[in-house]
């Protein structure tokens, strides 16, 4: 599910419980929502704040004294005012999907397609490079703020101590201390891995340095960070058409091959947790790429209209 989605769906949740009629089942399917995912707590309180917000502003604005239903009584939120309702809902959602309008900030959007790599070049001398697949919001003000929305990257950062580079996800903020370091974002979980210098991890909390040749990893289910030892050399491979992997899932393999092919790749569910060690090779001719893999990872790959599947 995308974060837009999860949004529309949390806006609704809270139109519809903020309604006098709602009933015992819409409570409970409510908690049921809420209860799928961890991520949509996280989405409905931000739409209930927005909302606040959103609401109050419009107390005080000169059209939020239009006259109401006479069958209206007290309060009327927002999306409660037909006048309001439409553009209202598309202003919530506008405030909360996208970090551009946030203030303080001048974000711009940078975006790769599966199969696709893109290098910005930064005033300070600073480089970002995209992996495919990726989201990725720039401050055009400063130069020295990035947010990960997804897919992975590589930065290579001018260090100023008096000024450090900042990468925001959903999971984390990482600081760097002087640094090349690659951030992936897949799902839930955060991979942090430094070629060079070092980066803190949540340095206004946890403050976890990670250095030169160690991988970090954390999820939102988890944000207690695990560090493990990794190659300098094999951090952001991807550049250089290597997958390097350590006991790592095949689901999280599907992941970067689809983000490197351009095409999706589908494990079968009883192969996903599978574990491999080793370097994949990324092959222009996807033929040659599978038949390798399926000697490498000991699966049968079958091609097929909507991509690739690996099956036992």
């Amino acid at each position: 599910m995308t974060a837009e989605t999860r949004l529309d769906e949390a806006l609704i949740w809270h139109i519809r419980l903020s309604d006098q009629g709602a009933s015992a089942d819409d409570w409970a399917a409510f908690t049921e929502w809420l209860e799928a995912d961890v991520a949509n707590a996280d989405a409905y309180d931000n739409i209930a704040m927005a909302d606040d917000q959103l609401s109050h502003t419009l107390a005080h604005a000169p059209m939020a004294n239009l006259a109401q239903n006479d069958n209206e009584h007290g309060p009327v939120r927002w999306f409660q005012r037909r006048a309001f309702q439409a553009l209202a809902a598309i202003l919530t959602i506008a405030l909360l999907a996208s970090p551009m309008l946030w203030p303080g900030r001048d974000l711009n959007l940078y975006t790769t397609k599966p199969g696709e790599v893109r290098e910005i070049a930064l005033n300070d001398g600073s480089i970002i490079s995209m992996n495919g697949g990726t989201r990725l919001y720039v401050d055009n003000k400063s130069h020295r703020f990035a947010k990960l929305e997804s897919g992975e990257a590589v930065f290579t950062i001018r260090h100023d101590a008096s000024n450090p580079f900042v990468v925001e996800t959903d999971v984390a903020i990482l600081q760097d201390v002087g640094t090349v370091f690659n951030v992936r974002r897949a799902g839930e979980n955060l991979e942090v891995s430094v070629a060079k210098g070092a980066v803190r991890y949540n340095p206004d909390n946890e403050a976890v340095t990670v250095s030169s040749g160690k991988k970090l990893r954390a999820s939102k289910a988890n944000p207690v960070p695990l560090i493990s030892a990794t190659d300098p050399q094999t951090v952001a491979g991807w550049r250089r058409g290597q997958l390097s992997y350590q006991d790592s899932p095949l689901s999280e393999v599907a992941v970067d091959l689809s983000r490197a092919i351009g095409e999706e790749v589908v494990v079968a569910s009883d192969l996903q947790e599978h574990r491999f060690t080793g370097v994949i090779q990324v092959e222009k001719d996807r033929k040659l790429l599978f038949r390798r893999l399926e000697g490498l990872l000991s699966v049968r790959a079958t091609h097929t209209a909507s991509g690739w599947q690996l099956t036992s």
